[in-house]
């Protein structure tokens, strides 16, 4: 178990609400919610020919009644962060407070992806100052009135505030995975998601901690904030049909090795040792093709049986 005892938060479970049209992703998100997940997610990668992930998440919240609402991630290099605050505060309101604000600095490993569509990506050190700067404008915003702050490349002077969000604050997870943002999201956020794949319970483990030094250290409690993990999960029939699941991601994408892929008992096994990790959101993403079966099916027969872990 990490320092922050994250055992004190019950665990989230969410699904990627992602398909080539809108009515699949409704279709998902809906079953998620009819199935006991806890929220949806949505991909926000502007280069990408897919559904704009904002706009998706705008169009569920008006559909859907409990299911909380993520993005993993939303860089800051594409964004205005007074922009990015109004349109949180207006999702949280159509939402009645179900937003989770997961945001990134973006990686330098998509460095070309941003370059094929105009949008700078500054060296990390200043990302990660803007991802800051962003933060406070933010928070700022959501809370004053009027809102003036200088940043790096960010700044607002005499800004309005508003609209309020239903959430005081919308809670912000960071995605992170390097030192660097991983102090910044023990310093300032409510959340750390792990950049860039699944990872071992060992890993998560270590990720950890190095989150709970930097929130200690900051006077923050540590046991507060959410730990998030994404990528695949299937329930398999059998070990072999697993195995053969597992080759097939591998292939598709070498970073997303891993994931909870197994029988019912050896997903909940699963789920009980990255919980002793520290983890509690797992968000989980079923192959596209069988994606309304397996959410019903992880509903039916997981979710109760890891309710008591």
């Amino acid at each position: 178990m990490t320092a922050g005892d994250s055992s004190r938060l019950p665990i989230w479970f969410t699904t990627p609400a992602v398909g080539p049209d809108f009515e699949t992703v409704l279709a998902i998100a809906q079953a998620a919610e009819a199935a006991g997940f806890s929220g949806v997610s949505f991909s926000d990668r502007p280069h990408d020919p897919i559904l704009d992930g904002w706009t998706m998440a705008a169009a569920i919240a008006a559909r859907t009644e409990r299911v909380r609402l993520h993005h993993s991630t939303l860089n800051i290099p594409y964004r205005f962060p007074a922009v990015l605050a109004k349109e949180a505060a207006t999702l949280d309101i159509i939402s009645n407070g179900r937003l989770d604000l997961c945001l990134g600095a973006g990686g330098e490993v998509n460095r070309p992806l941003y370059d094929s569509i105009g949008v700078p990506l500054a060296p990390p050190a200043d990302r990660l100052q803007d991802l800051r700067d962003a933060i406070a404008i933010m928070r700022g915003l959501w809370s004053n009135e009027k809102f003036s702050f200088k940043g790096r490349v960010h700044q607002v002077k005499d800004a309005a505030g508003g609209p309020q969000p239903i959430q005081k604050p919308i809670p912000i997870w960071v995605g992170a995975l390097m030192p660097r943002s991983l102090r910044l999201t023990g310093q300032l956020a409510d959340g750390f998601m792990k950049n860039r794949g699944w990872g071992t319970a060992e890993e998560i483990n270590e990720l950890n901690h190095k989150v709970d030094d930097a929130a200690t250290k900051a006077g923050r409690d540590p046991g507060l904030l959410r730990r998030v993990i994404n990528g695949p999960a299937y329930i398999a029939r059998d070990k072999a049909d697993a195995d053969a699941y597992r080759a097939d991601v591998a292939a598709a994408s070498p970073i997303q090795v891993g994931g909870m892929v197994g029988t019912v008992d050896e997903i909940v096994e699963m789920i009980r040792s990255y919980r002793d990790a520290g983890v509690n959101v797992f968000s989980l993403r079923f192959p596209a093709d069988r994606a309304l079966e397996q959410v019903r099916r992880f509903g039916a027969e997981v979710i109760p049986a890891a309710s008591g872990l």
